[in-house]
């Protein structure tokens, strides 16, 4: 009798916890209410600066509004878009030799009802499931948009929230499939920290002195490069640009078989420089590795042995910047 009892209490207790944590559930994911966006001037609205631009400007942006949004939330009733402005959430691939860098605000026209009906849509519940949201943890950068109506009238609509408790932006993706029917290029400064943490480059570089250490014990897996003209007696920065190894190279199949760097006194005028981290000691130090685009085209680094630059090395570089 005691036995059974007892399997009888521990089914009730199970029963218990399942039903007090489902109703939890109910509680805490139960989506809030949506509010309805404010309608303002479509003048208040400017493109925010790319994701985490704006603590790396050399100069104030010449594009900003100091006018308070109005408040985000849902299409309000009888507001009626013509227009949507979208505006980049990256900087283009490529520094000017001041520092200048762009972004793009891109205007789309069309029938906007379907991408209304979606940025107007109910919130959903959050998953039960946690392992559902893992693939999920790392959401976008949120993307500025807002509408504009045929009276220059603007809101900047909010989305609903979506499964894993992060915006379900169908909104914007069925704006985006309309016609882009205008495109404008704005321009800010960045500076030095600012284009090595974008690039992968120093725009401020020293002359590095050989070492017997080898860059073949590095892994080179490069993302940007910064340009020098060496050809005067300072070295002069000339820009920088993003760079991907495909379709470009495999450099460390390149450097495989790669000499040391003979004797030379040639004098490079054209130079390229990247970043990559590596271990020294217990320490994650960021080295610069240079690349003499003529010259002795050799691949030098502050305590390395230099390497001759496989001519496959030098075109990747100047194909990544044409």
């Amino acid at each position: 009798m005691l036995p059974a009892m007892t399997g009888r209490h521990v089914g009730l207790a199970l029963f218990l916890v399942v039903t007090v944590a489902l109703a939890s559930y109910g509680v805490l994911t139960t989506p809030e209410p949506r509010s309805v966006a404010e309608i303002g001037s479509a003048d208040h609205f400017v493109c925010a600066l790319p994701q985490d631009v704006g603590g790396y400007l050399a100069a104030p942006p010449p594009q900003q509004s100091f006018a308070p949004r109005p408040a985000r939330g849902t299409v309000p009733e009888g507001f009626e878009p013509v227009a949507a402005v979208v505006c980049d959430i990256g900087i283009g691939d490529h520094v000017e030799a001041d520092g200048t860098v762009t972004y793009v605000e891109r205007r789309y026209a069309g029938d906007f009802g379907s991408a209304v009906r979606e940025l107007n849509g109910p919130p959903t519940r959050r998953s039960i499931f946690d392992a559902e949201c893992l693939a999920s943890v790392l959401a976008a950068a949120p993307v500025d948009m807002w509408l504009v109506d045929v009276d220059g009238r603007a809101v900047q609509p909010s989305y609903p929230r979506g499964d894993c408790g992060l915006d379900n932006t169908l909104g914007l993706a069925k704006i985006l499939e309309l016609p882009e029917v205008e495109a404008t290029e704005h321009r800010v400064r960045l500076d030095a920290a600012g284009i090595t943490y974008f690039y992968s480059c120093s725009p401020i570089v020293s002359t590095p002195v050989p070492g017997s250490r080898s860059l073949l014990d590095l892994t080179l897996t490069p993302s940007g490069f910064c340009r020098f003209d060496t050809a005067g007696p300072d070295l002069m920065f000339t820009g920088a640009d993003r760079y991907e190894s495909e379709p470009y190279l495999d450099w460390n199949a390149a450097l495989i078989d790669v000499e040391p760097a003979g004797p030379c006194g040639e004098r490079a005028t054209s130079l390229a420089t990247t970043s990559t981290q590596s271990t020294i000691g217990d320490e994650l130090v960021m080295i610069d590795v240079h690349i003499e685009l003529d010259g002795c085209r050799r691949i030098l680094g502050d305590g390395f042995t230099p390497l001759s630059a496989p001519a496959s090395v030098v075109d990747s570089i100047v194909s990544a910047a044409s």
